[in-house]
C-alpha cells in the first residue's frame, strides 16, 4: 500500500465516521495526495501542510486534498481530518459557520484556520494508529533556505548608492542594469 491508498483508506474507515456521527456530509467524491499544498514553500499563504480544493478545480469534479510530506502519521491524520471537514461543509464556508461547527464536533481545537486534535480526538487518532497499518512514508525534512523551483533572478547592487534590482541571466547576457541615480554599471552578485 503507498502512502496516498493508506490515506484514502483512514479517510474511508475514520475520518466519515467522525463527520457522518456529527451530521456531516460524507457523500462528496474525493481524491488524497502528498505533496505540497499551494503556499507551502514560501507563498502567500505561509506553511501551508494541507489543503482542500473546490471540485470546481478539478477536470472530474473530485476534491483533491493535499497532505504535506513533512508530516507524520498522527499530523497527517489530524490534517486529513480538517481537509475533510472542508469537503464536507463546502470549501464556501472557509473557516467558519458549517466548518466551525463540524471541527468542533468531531474534537479539533485551537484557531479554525490551523486545528489540532483535542485530547478525546487525539486519543481516538492514536488509538486507531495503533491497530491499523504503519503509515508507509518517511517524513520530509525541507531546508527553508533551500533552492526554489522557479526563475533564478540575479541581484544586481549599484557599489556607490546600494540600489538593488533582481533580473534574470538572459539580460545580464546583454548587459549589466545600469543605477537610475547615477548611471553606474551595477555589481552583479556572484551565482
Amino acid at each position: 500500500m503507498n502512502r496516498e491508498e493508506w490515506l484514502n483508506q483512514v479517510s474511508e474507515l475514520l475520518v466519515k465516521q467522525l463527520l457522518s456521527r456529527q451530521d456531516g456530509a460524507t457523500g462528496y467524491k474525493y481524491r488524497v495526495s502528498v505533496g505540497f499544498p499551494k503556499g507551502s514553500r514560501g507563498g502567500k499563504c505561509g506553511e501551508s501542510i494541507g489543503q482542500c480544493w473546490s471540485p470546481k478545480a478539478s477536470a472530474d469534479k473530485v476534491h483533491e486534498i493535499f497532505i504535506s510530506p513533512k508530516l507524520d502519521a498522527f499530523k497527517a491524520v489530524e490534517v486529513l481530518i480538517h481537509e475533510h471537514i472542508h469537503a464536507s461543509a463546502g470549501i464556501e464556508a472557509g473557516h467558519k459557520g458549517e466548518f466551525k461547527r463540524l471541527a468542533l464536533a468531531v474534537g479539533l481545537t485551537g484557531k479554525m484556520t490551523s486545528t489540532s486534535a483535542g485530547p478525546e480526538l487525539e486519543a481516538k487518532v492514536k488509538a486507531f494508529l495503533a491497530k491499523f497499518e504503519a503509515y508507509p512514508h518517511g517524513v520530509m525534512k525541507v531546508d527553508k533556505n533551500a533552492s526554489r523551483p522557479g526563475s533564478r533572478l540575479v541581484k544586481c547592487q549599484c557599489q556607490t548608492c546600494g540600489y538593488t534590482v533582481r533580473t534574470t541571466a538572459k539580460w545580464l547576457m546583454i548587459g549589466a542594469p545600469l543605477c537610475p541615480c547615477n548611471g553606474d554599471e551595477m555589481q552583479i552578485e556572484e551565482v
